[in-house]
């Protein structure tokens, strides 16, 4: 019983962290809003699929995307989504057993242009941004 109840706890805290992260990051976590919102600002999507037992997942968002250069370059160029693929729907063309994943999608066509699979570090991330397209 102990133990249901601290993998309950462990659960409530990981769903609660993607969450916590797109709120205070500002990244969306609805699909068809991005994607409406990305047609609006006329601005390919930027997301990323993880889950809640990803360790590197949050290694991710923490290294990597709440940096404030990498936001900042996100930000310009793309309209930010998160999903927990185990609490939120998505296209399931985007479905991945390798997590975190990273896709740029295409505002225009709702098309995937590339993707980035696992951790990427800060500095690592940004050389990835400053070579696409």
């Amino acid at each position: 019983m102990r133990f249901l109840l601290i993998l309950s706890l462990l659960s409530a805290m990981a769903f609660a962290s993607v969450d916590t992260f797109a709120k205070e990051m500002a990244y969306e976590t609805n699909y068809e809003q991005a994607l409406a919102r990305a047609k609006k600002e006329k601005k390919d999507i930027m997301f990323v699929l993880v889950t809640n037992y990803c360790p590197f997942c949050r290694k991710f968002e923490k290294r990597a995307l709440m940096s404030e250069e990498v936001d900042k370059m996100v930000k310009a160029k793309y309209i930010p989504l998160i999903i927990n693929r185990e609490r939120h729907n998505f296209p399931k063309r985007f479905e991945s057993q390798r997590i975190p994943i990273t896709y740029f999608i295409s505002y225009k066509d709702d098309t995937k242009f590339t993707h980035t699979l696992g951790y990427k570090s800060k500095k690592d991330f940004i050389e990835y941004l400053k070579n696409m397209h």
